[in-house]
């Protein structure tokens, strides 16, 4: 049997990032597809195909052939976060095309929350969770703290299409001229004063009178979020890149359709502009524990995702290889990585002091949080609250006897008045 190839079917694989990184970790040799079209011709030492791209027709066709064949597992990669607009109000995007339900035999889906999602499309047994490649780079360095004094440096930041047509366009543009007004009517916030950094794609800078930005020459995304201390966002897979960089994130969505990414702060009225800007400035730490619990469901992040991606393309080649030394047709476990593990973070990154700061009960100095040490805060700060409703609960009691003993009164004498009647 000569060697099996990894062969990776976009035309423009090479300038993608999504492809870096993994293709020469693996044991095989990867081989991209420049000139792929819909008659391309099956290799005969195709052991995987992986590709991103299945929106087009002449895309979709080939991978409908390759996939009913059922002679080379396909793995579909997803390249960022589900977003409603994009996947259902899309006019571009051909309906049905966004894995439902996928051309292929396993998606690398980026978290369980997607995964979730995408099973719900008739993609049970096809969802791996992954991670995101090109983010691991994120997980090697340790973000710089956020400014708790001087100016209150904001990112507000757009997807790379933040719309699909010209109804969207407006509802965006009017999104974003709403916070703008806000940041300059009043450019405080807690009596910071506000330093904005606009990052806009599309047509909404110049609509908002800000200059066009070369997003070739300005510093990178990772470095205009590490200069931060809070960003706001329209729905993007920016909103990963900020709370991995431990950033208080707001989604900025006007559109009122489901968001697929759970976030602590959204902003999809301008009456909720104020209340988020505030939060954002001194971000209080329940909701910063949910963005940190969220994000881990949302992306698998506790380790790089490479590793990952690599051991489920090994698998699925070891299954084309095992289905061709057997003359079957190609099978597939039902799930090929094993279940990722807690997505939940420890309360030693955030402490019952953090969570509830005006309880004196949770303070203490020095010693070591274990969860019996919270048990016996929890059970205090209970006996705590008991004891300051006493005086109420002694009071709401003595005016039930009283009430009670009006009533005996009352009876007694309504007794006595009868028993008179009686004997006359």
């Amino acid at each position: 049997m000569s060697q099996l190839k990894a062969y990776v079917i976009y035309r423009f694989a090479e300038r993608n990032s999504i492809y870096n990184d993994w293709p020469q970790q693996l044991s095989m040799p990867c081989e991209f597809v420049q000139d792929f079209l819909p008659d391309w011709p099956l290799p005969k030492d195709a052991g995987i195909l992986i590709t991103h791209n299945h929106y087009a027709w002449e895309d979709l066709s080939a991978l409908r052939r390759f996939y009913e064949a059922n002679q080379v597992p396909i793995l579909l990669l997803c390249d960022g976060i589900l977003e409603y607009r994009n996947t259902w109000r899309h006019p571009q995007l051909p309906d049905g095309s966004l894995f439902h339900p996928a051309f292929g035999h396993k998606i690398a889906c980026l978290g369980r929350a997607q995964a979730r999602v995408l099973e719900t499309w008739g993609n049970v047994g096809r969802c791996e969770v992954v991670g995101l490649p090109r983010l691991d780079s994120f997980l090697q360095t340790t973000p710089p703290p956020i400014n708790a004094t001087g100016p209150f440096r904001l990112l507000v930041t757009t997807a790379k299409t933040p719309y699909f047509d010209d109804q969207q366009f407006e509802v965006t543009a009017n999104s974003l001229k709403a916070l703008q007004s806000r940041l300059q009517q009043r450019p405080t916030v807690h009596g910071r004063p506000l330093e904005v950094t606009w990052r806009l794609t599309g047509k909404l800078a110049p609509h908002l009178g800000l200059p066009e930005v070369d997003l070739r020459n300005v510093p990178s995304l990772t470095e205009m979020i590490d200069h931060s201390d809070a960003v706001i966002t329209t729905p993007s897979t920016i909103y990963l890149e900020s709370a991995l960089r431990q950033r208080p994130t707001a989604l900025l969505d006007f559109h009122l359709v489901p968001q697929y990414v759970r976030s602590a702060w959204q902003i999809s009225a301008e009456t909720q502009i104020d209340g988020v800007l505030n939060e954002l400035a001194a971000p209080p730490a329940d909701k910063m524990l949910y963005q940190n619990s969220s994000l881990k469901d949302e992306l698998e992040c506790q380790s790089p995702s490479v590793p990952r991606l690599v051991q489920l393309i090994e698998a699925m080649v070891d299954c084309k290889r095992n289905c061709l030394e057997k003359s079957v047709s190609l099978s597939l476990p039902h799930q090929i990585l094993p279940t990722a593990g807690d997505p939940t973070i420890s309360f030693s990154e955030f402490g019952l002091n953090d969570l509830f700061p005006d309880n004196d009960t949770f303070k203490t100095q020095g010693v070591q949080q274990t969860q019996e040490i919270q048990r016996l805060q929890v059970e205090l700060a209970a006996a705590i609250k008991q004891l300051g409703t006493l005086p109420l609960e002694l009071a709401e009691r003595q005016q039930h006897v009283l009430r009670v003993n009006r009533f005996l009164d009352e009876f007694k004498v309504r007794n006595r008045e009868m028993q008179q009647r009686l004997q006359k």
